[in-house]
């Protein structure tokens, strides 16, 4: 049975709140992308791409709170307050996730909620 975009939604705060890898692994189609439309060297084509990824980022003290979430079938949106990146510093990032077979296949990152959400909508 597929997950529901509710189920991925929690199963994505407790993953970004505990910074579980494997948590968030299990949420991971095998064939996730993550990035842009077009490649460029920091596009994840795979789930070990995005959880190296994320990895690198809690390896440097980078941690996400989930300030929103927005559910749909096939999507969920999530806001995410970001910590480490700067001494004393977060910043607010939306994300997009697209699923198949409930599992998150889609991966996309924007720097205002009205984009995400259009693209959300979508």
């Amino acid at each position: 049975m597929d997950a529901t975009a509710e189920q991925v939604a929690a199963g994505l705060r407790t993953a970004y709140e505990t910074a579980d890898l494997a948590a968030l692994g299990e949420l991971l189609h095998p064939d996730v992308r993550w990035g842009g439309a077009e490649d460029t060297p920091d596009t994840c084509h795979n789930r070990s791409d995005v959880l190296a990824w994320y990895r690198r980022g809690y390896e440097s003290g980078m941690r996400a709170t989930v300030t929103e979430v927005l559910t749909r079938p096939g999507a969920v949106f999530l806001a995410l307050r970001v910590s480490g990146r700067a001494p004393g510093k977060a910043i607010l990032v939306h994300q997009v996730f697209r699923l198949t077979d409930g599992l998150v296949a889609d991966i996309r990152g924007y720097p205002e909620r009205d984009l995400a959400v259009a693209r959300f909508e979508g």
